[in-house]
């Protein structure tokens, strides 16, 4: 879900940023650690411990052999991302180590983890020097009035000027029935002129649908891949990290950009993330 978080814990460890790395969410997780090895946390502050000590965020941090390391509730985001060094020793399916729970593929055996299950990571060399630094790439990576950069979609034109300016001026609330596959929204959306049906279209990460009920859903990662309800804006890019570590219940806002805007926004971040990509591997292999 929030890429750039999950990009961050491998970085820190020296890893290819797309190294298979666990996502917890919300909280209530515990490991037990077998092997010492250097591990990173990122993303959502979930109370994270070891051993009872409290777990910095964005750090490289040595977990020794017996340790425990268990996560609490969350007291700022919703996923956190937990990386080791080398990666987790997954067999990758059509190209990927994700876990596609609904239709049973990837990860380990197709589901999500439960108690008992142990998990094996890559062997790497642990460097006897210290870490002492951390970033703040991904802590989440936003602050929490930032609104979430909405590039306007297909029906966004059909909606009436009332609608286009309540749906932005309104901080929206994320249902109890939000997941992976997409949250949706608590208010709806009045609008005297309602888009017209469509037929059945793609749909990206980040897509706001308006179903018949007027109760947007923003599409995520475990998103179908088309859908028939009228889009009335894409969250871009750049905001996925913001819209990934949205909980049920708090509130977001839109903002309109263009396509050139998100663009732009994109590539300045991921500039400065890959200079900082360069100095990390450079570290590690010195």
């Amino acid at each position: 879900m929030d890429d750039l978080a999950a990009r961050t814990a491998n970085v820190l460890l020296g890893n290819p940023d797309n190294t298979a790395v666990i996502e917890i969410t919300l909280g209530a997780a515990a490991f037990r650690i077998v092997k010492t090895q250097w591990f990173a946390l990122t993303g959502a502050d979930l109370s994270a411990t070891v051993d009872d000590r409290p777990v910095p965020l964005c750090a490289p941090i040595l977990l020794e052999s017996g340790s425990l390391l268990r996560f609490g509730n969350a007291k700022r985001g919703c996923r956190a991302y937990l990386a080791v060094r080398g990666g987790f020793a997954v067999d990758p399916v059509l190209g990927s180590a994700s876990t596609d729970a609904s239709a049973g593929l990837g990860g380990v055996d197709g589901r999500w983890l439960r108690r008992g299950d142990t998990l094996a990571f890559r062997s790497e060399a642990v460097p006897a020097r210290r870490i002492r630094w951390h970033t703040c790439w991904a802590n989440p990576a936003f602050e929490d009035d930032e609104p979430l950069w909405l590039i306007p979609g297909p029906a966004w034109p059909e909606l009436d000027t009332d609608a286009q300016r309540e749906c932005l001026a309104r901080t929206w609330t994320v249902g109890k029935d939000s997941d992976r596959m997409g949250l949706r929204l608590v208010q709806s959306l009045a609008t005297a002129r309602a888009p017209a049906p469509v037929l059945s279209t793609g749909v990206a990460f980040g897509s706001v649908q308006l179903p018949p009920d007027g109760r947007p859903i923003i599409l995520a990662a475990d998103r179908q891949t088309t859908g028939g309800y009228p889009i009335i804006g894409t969250v871009a890019t750049v905001s996925h990290p913001r819209l990934a570590q949205c909980r049920p219940g708090d509130g977001l806002r839109f903002a309109v950009i263009d396509v050139a805007q998100a663009q732009t926004l994109w590539r300045a971040r991921e500039r400065r993330f890959r200079d900082w990509q360069e100095h990390m591997m450079r570290w590690w292999r010195d």
